[in-house]
């Protein structure tokens, strides 16, 4: 659980990626972004508060497979993500999700997904084994 507003920041259908970004605040100095690589579906709010990525159980990750059209051949390079604790499910379907945060007082330059001097504090990328 990422306990800070997060809004939806950029989403790039050539490059499949989705980023979220939080703010730095007087009580925190860094600001967050979550970075979604090799993203094959979405379906988003345009804010969180807290944003909660938890993987998603089976029935509705398979779900979410079936709604991208993934192959059964290729479901295991992919991450189910749901993103709050809402009766309906808000969900990232993507090869990896990376939690980034950079020290503003070091960083100047214009937001990016992956600036310079970023910090990884958490990095996803889905365990399945092809059987």
């Amino acid at each position: 659980m990422l306990d800070r507003q997060f809004r939806v920041w950029g989403y790039g259908v050539a490059h499949s990626r989705l980023l979220m970004h939080a703010r730095a605040d007087t009580a925190d100095p860094e600001y967050l972004n979550v970075l979604f690589e090799d993203v094959r579906a979405v379906k988003l709010r345009s804010s969180y508060q807290p944003l909660i990525l938890a993987s998603a159980s089976n029935p509705v990750r398979n779900d979410i497979l079936a709604f991208a059209a993934i192959p059964e051949r290729h479901r295991h390079r992919f991450l189910s993500l749901t993103l709050s604790t809402e009766p309906e499910a808000r969900f990232v379907l993507c090869a990896r999700a990376t939690v980034l945060a950079v020290d503003t007082t070091k960083d100047h330059t214009p937001l990016r997904p992956w600036p310079d001097g970023a910090r990884v504090i958490h990095a996803l990328r889905h365990e399945g084994r092809v059987s």
